[in-house]
């Protein structure tokens, strides 16, 4: 009975009230030292850094308080080297203030890989392997030969290469490839829909040269680009001498 008496008191409720408005004030203050140190609400939109040099990075990070890491280096073909080519977080991501941007960026050093063995290999597996080696093939040379449509060597800038070369990788390899019926006539094949690259194979395979490709103005990528008109156009009534040239554009 004391107990409540006590607790009814106006001395108990003074000072009860003291400590209830103490806890509140050192939880409002907890609450916006918490914003602060966050930096709640303090967000930064990450900017897109790919194909920036790594040199041009460290003062546009500063301006936003943000810091960067470079994770990994890759050999890319066709990109210069200490390129930014990936970031995590993404371009446009929110992010506070002193984030750390981790970094794929273009290696300073081109591989090298070794030239496989293509000889008396057909053009189709020859293609092939030196795809999955990051080369490319060049000029296809037509010579009379019994064993046709197969590689019968391989050359670099004219010169006379041989299976195990290193060379950089990305480079570009011409092959020399049998053509059995030199005098025959064979038919103009259908290249539209076809890339550059595809419609040269499929003259190779027929016989037949690659000649001028015409690029229209609004390529942004060569590579992607498709075969919209030919000449000669597709006649099976006018057939063609073997190693004549078939003329492209592209779009």
């Amino acid at each position: 009975m004391s107990f409540i008496r006590f607790i009814k008191t106006k001395s108990f409720l003074i000072q009860l009230g003291i400590i209830v408005g103490i806890a509140v004030v050192l939880l409002i203050g907890l609450v916006q030292y918490m914003k602060f140190y966050t930096k709640h609400g303090q967000e930064i939109e990450v900017p897109d850094l790919t194909d920036l040099h790594i040199d041009q990075l460290q003062q546009l990070l500063a301006e936003n308080d943000l810091k960067y890491m470079v994770i990994d280096s890759t050999y890319l073909q066709g990109k210069s080297s200490m390129l930014v080519y990936g970031q995590d977080p993404k371009p446009g991501s929110k992010v506070k203030e002193g984030r750390t941007i981790y970094l794929s960026i273009t290696a300073s050093n081109t591989p090298k890989v070794k030239l496989p063995d293509l000889i008396d290999l057909s053009l189709r597996k020859a293609t092939i392997d030196l795809k999955n080696l990051g080369l490319g093939v060049g000029q296809l040379i037509m010579r009379p030969d019994i064993a046709n449509n197969v590689v019968l060597e391989m050359t670099m800038s004219g010169n006379k290469v041989y299976p195990g070369k290193e060379v950089p990788k990305g480079s570009i390899v011409d092959l020399v490839v049998g053509i059995y019926n030199v005098d025959s006539l064979v038919n103009v094949p259908n290249l539209v829909g076809l890339t550059v690259e595809e419609a040269r194979f499929y003259l190779s395979e027929t016989a037949l040269y690659l000649g001028a490709v015409n690029y229209g103005l609004a390529i942004s990528d060569s590579s992607k680009a498709l075969v919209v008109r030919q000449f000669p156009e597709v006649n099976d009534e006018e057939p063609l001498n073997t190693m004549s040239y078939v003329d492209i554009w592209v779009e």
